[in-house]
């Protein structure tokens, strides 16, 4: 009788062995899985970025140059954000709205409200001399 224990105790263990290397196995293979769907993923998307990027290079290969300049700004009493992009703004190099996302980032500021006589920091770029 206990040798007919010890065989069936032993055989669930041997069986447990079994299942936990069964899900060591599926875990491993949803892992590879995973990689590939990563790595499937990389190699649609950059082909598409590269489509995007010609543009950029477009404007860098045209000869164009530009100096970045570092300037603060006093604010006056009825200046925004805006306004003040729009006087720093170059036009080749990216929208208001992402210009005016860059003096916020700079100045940390959290919102687009300015204060009178407060500086702030204003990064431009402006064309270089050839």
């Amino acid at each position: 009788m206990e040798r007919e224990y010890e065989r069936k105790y032993d055989m669930e263990y041997r069986s447990f062995r079994e299942i936990s290397a069964a899900r060591r196995k599926r875990r491993n293979r949803l892992r590879l899985q995973r990689l590939f769907a990563v790595i499937l993923f990389a190699s649609l998307v950059s082909p598409c970025l590269y489509l995007v990027v010609p543009s950029v290079k477009a404007k860098a290969e045209s000869g164009i140059s530009y100096e970045r300049r570092i300037v603060s700004v006093r604010v006056a009493e009825n200046d925004s954000l805006w306004k003040i992009a729009e006087r720093f703004y170059c036009k080749e190099k990216e929208s208001i709205p992402d210009f005016i996302d860059d003096i916020r980032r700079i100045n940390h500021l959290e919102s687009d409200t300015i204060y009178p006589d407060t500086y702030l920091i204003i990064q431009y770029y402006v064309k270089k001399a050839p």
